[in-house]
């Protein structure tokens, strides 16, 4: 009888602290939009970042100037009427944060690819943005895209670096580009995908569990909530889920090379599903560069295995030829 009503006690403890965990970040997700600020680049000085969004320059940008073919790429016209063009001469790599990153951390992914002479755009998923996709995930997705629409004449080279759960905003990502033929000129800029410890449907409650809380004793009953909850909101969320899931299994609008970064001993990451998403790409046709380490955690594996890591993102990016990289 007292372990039934501790475990009722415990239970009830980490459903408190799941709905206190998503009414804070709600709170700070709203926050976001004041705290980022707009684009830096004197072209583009009017665009407003989306919130969950951020965007860094490895250097003051440099410019060709171009006699421009229509007045959809006309940026600026001189006094004398001629129409001319100003690029940004570098790709631009979209990292999509893995949950609650901290932006110390996501600053050294930055800095490897400042280094390589990339402008790097972060965008976040909050837990919130998981568990409630048709008022997160699909919003965050929507405002990408249409950023992105806004910024293709100075990035016409885009690198995707996706971890954990930024392969689900991936997916939503992907999902929202084969809404209308619009978008066909972000997709064909879409140049290379890296995914690392990409958490997928069915790891997504332990994934979530685990970002929110290392108590050994809460985890696994915050585990159960979450499952409970998606559960209950199957048509919300799971449903979703899936979608996004197969948008990335299948790369639909992309015909681009992936590299894949996974371990055999990650909690949160699949292993077997990650070599099931390299034998899907593989089977499109897709050229695929993948890195498993025996020992190596989650999200962990660029600080743990620095010069491997290195290496294989400078393999790959000679496979992509980039201008400027």
């Amino acid at each position: 009888m007292a372990v039934t009503v501790h475990a009722l006690v415990m239970t009830t403890t980490a459903n408190r602290l799941l709905s206190k965990t998503l009414l804070r970040l709600r709170t700070n997700t709203f926050r976001f939009s004041s705290s980022y600020g707009k684009t830096r680049g004197n072209s583009f000085a009017s665009s407003t970042i989306p919130k969950n969004m951020v965007l860094r320059h490895c250097s003051p940008i440099p410019t060709i100037t171009t006699t421009a073919t229509t007045m959809q790429d006309t940026i600026a016209i001189q006094a004398d009427q001629q129409q001319t063009i100003t690029l940004s001469a570098r790709p631009l790599v979209i990292i999509m944060a893995w949950m609650l990153a901290k932006d110390k951390h996501l600053e050294k992914y930055r800095q490897m690819w400042f280094k390589r002479g990339c402008d790097v755009l972060t965008v976040r998923t909050s837990p919130i943005d998981l568990l409630l996709p048709p008022v997160g995930g699909k919003v965050v997705a929507n405002n990408l895209v249409n950023y992105l629409l806004e910024m293709n004449p100075q990035y016409r080279q885009i690198l995707i670096h996706a971890f954990s759960v930024g392969g689900y905003q991936f997916g939503e990502f992907l999902s929202k580009l084969r809404t209308s033929d619009e978008y066909n000129i972000i997709s064909d800029s879409v140049r290379g995908v890296i995914c690392d410890s990409i958490v997928y449907t069915e790891d997504a409650a332990p994934g979530l569990s685990r970002a929110i809380t290392k108590n050994p004793v809460l985890q696994p009953l915050l585990e159960g909530s979450i499952y409970g909850f998606l559960k209950l909101f199957h048509g919300i969320a799971v449903k979703n889920y899936e979608r996004a899931s197969n948008e990335f299994f299948n790369l639909y609008q992309l015909r681009c090379p992936g590299l894949v970064f996974y371990s055999e001993d990650d909690i949160v990451s699949n292993v077997n599903t990650n070599k099931r998403l390299i034998s899907s790409w593989n089977k499109r046709g897709l050229s695929v560069q993948s890195k498993c380490w025996q020992t190596s955690t989650h999200v962990l594996h660029y600080h743990e295995h620095t010069s491997e890591y290195e290496q294989q993102i400078d393999m790959f990016l000679k496979k992509l030829n980039l201008r400027n990289s």
